[in-house]
């Protein structure tokens, strides 16, 4: 069976597969959508927890803008004195903004980082609770 031998593609292909090298976040040179992130509902308050070890306070932005939740900071190098032998960690600024399912009161928003976890609890805004109507 004869097949034709087509260099275009054989090129496309290569291509995509570098692609797909660069913009994994798995690989080396990792991107700062950083940090992860689970979100799980308690009640009526939503409940956010980011993986931020090493960062302090102070060094951490929340907003809310819109129906999302904006995490903003920097994680600083610890020791810039001296060279590592081996460095494994990552250090810079990062943005997370994570899409809230519904309305939440800002003035009731709590954030705390312990252990090096942010966790952020927003409550339901009153507009976006259930409510029972009554047939008539």
């Amino acid at each position: 069976m004869f097949t034709t031998f087509d260099i275009i593609d054989d090129i496309l292909g290569l291509k995509g597969a570098v692609d797909r090298f660069f913009n994994d976040t798995s690989t080396y040179g990792r991107r700062f959508d950083l940090p992860y992130v689970n979100v799980y509902e308690k009640g009526d308050s939503l409940v956010i927890k980011a993986v931020v070890p090493g960062v302090k306070p102070e060094d951490v932005d929340i907003q809310l803008i819109d129906n999302s939740l904006v995490i903003e900071g920097e994680k600083k190098a610890d020791y810039t004195d001296k060279p590592y032998i081996r460095k494994e960690r990552s250090f810079g600024k990062f943005k997370k903004s994570v899409r809230l399912p519904y309305r939440v009161d800002p003035g009731k928003v709590q954030a705390l980082i312990q252990n090096g976890i942010l966790t952020v609890h927003l409550e339901k805004s009153e507009d976006a609770k259930p409510r029972k109507i009554e047939i008539r």
